[in-house]
């Protein structure tokens, strides 16, 4: 078998179907593409495929993995070219690599992604000061459900799972910002929930315009680096 690691972009026309469509939606295409998937063994086989982390409903992405194992040579510039064909609208395969033997998969790897946020508040507001004082906080509570408790709402403590939070463009109270969350296994924190209690510390009111991921990323011995130059054959 060998593996390829796909890095695709999830675009405005896909960013409310839900991750279980998005995996059936690439089911289909690798087929209709006639990619030469490696197939489980058992009763009800399936292509041997596995995505780095789901991404929320209405959250557009610049930077979604997918791990395939495929059972002939093939190039990855002809597996962009089949599947982009294929593809729906919102949906585009960016690159592929090759990875080593036994190497990671990206869902194993990922310990970190990366957000754009856009927000439009009611007021005019000083962001700067307002981002500075909410990350200087020892804690940041936060409620946070659990689907497999029957969603019950359990306190945690956010501020851990920030890396990073800047301002990167403001215009009235049209606000842009960057965030860096801990994503994954060890933890993992959405951007809602950051927002959620971004404007409780801030007493402010604001609209959600649009989230987009931008990475994902894997801590290497301290260094963040994109999953793509992560366990490379070539």
């Amino acid at each position: 078998m060998i593996n390829i690691r796909l890095k695709f972009v999830k675009g405005p026309e896909t960013k409310y179907i839900s991750h279980l469509d998005l995996v059936r939606t690439f089911q289909r295409a690798l087929r209709r593409a006639h990619v030469p998937m490696v197939y489980s063994q058992g009763f009800n086989p399936h292509p041997e495929m596995s995505f780095a982390s789901a991404l929320g409903i209405g959250v557009t992405s610049l930077g979604e993995y997918l791990d395939i194992g495929v059972n002939e040579n093939i190039s990855t510039e002809e597996i962009i070219s089949r599947l982009n064909n294929t593809m729906p609208a919102g949906l585009q395969i960016k690159k592929a690599v090759i990875l080593k033997e036994k190497a990671k998969s990206a869902m194993a790897l990922v310990s970190h992604a990366r957000y754009t946020i856009h927000l439009c508040f009611d007021n005019s507001i000083d962001t700067d000061s307002s981002l500075a004082s909410f990350l200087e906080q020892d804690s940041i509570p936060a409620m946070k459900e659990q689907p497999k408790k029957n969603f019950q709402l359990i306190e945690i403590d956010i501020r851990p799972m920030i890396k990073e939070l800047k301002l990167l463009s403001q215009e009235g109270s049209k606000v842009v910002l960057d965030c860096l969350l801990y994503c994954g296994s060890k933890a993992n924190l959405k951007p809602e929930l950051l927002l959620q209690a971004l404007g409780k510390h801030m007493k402010e009111t604001f609209e959600i315009e649009k989230i987009e991921r931008v990475e994902l990323y894997t801590d290497v011995t301290g260094k963040i680096t994109s999953l793509l130059f992560i366990d490379n054959a070539g």
